[in-house]
């Protein structure tokens, strides 16, 4: 989530906004983190999830990076059974959604 959240903040410019939204269904948890950043074209979008590669735009240069953050996250939310995904409209913002399963409680009265 960390990543998700420094990413957003990174490519949202000032006066920008980045929201969190979380919903709990009955057995799982979905996070979302939206902002109205630069956006990501839709012929990259492919790429986000794969290491060492960085989209190629100028704004995105001045931020470089590993390239593996976001493959990292990918890995851990799988690790705990969940999924990622990302939405995002070129120029207007990005959202990134990511569930993972939740084990009910058990009542111990």
């Amino acid at each position: 989530m960390f990543n998700l959240l420094s990413n957003a903040v990174k490519f949202t410019p000032e006066n920008g906004r980045v929201t969190i939204d979380a919903e709990l269904a009955e057995q799982s948890v979905q996070i979302g983190v939206s902002d109205t950043g630069i956006g990501i074209k839709s012929e990259e979008i492919d790429k986000l999830f794969k290491p060492f590669l960085q989209l190629d735009s100028s704004y995105s240069r001045r931020y470089e990076g590993t390239g593996l953050g976001l493959v990292l996250t990918k890995h851990l939310v799988e690790l705990h059974g969940g999924k990622i995904w990302v939405e995002s409209e070129y120029e207007k913002g990005s959202t990134f959604t990511f569930t993972l399963p939740i084990k009910p409680r058990k009542n111990y009265d």
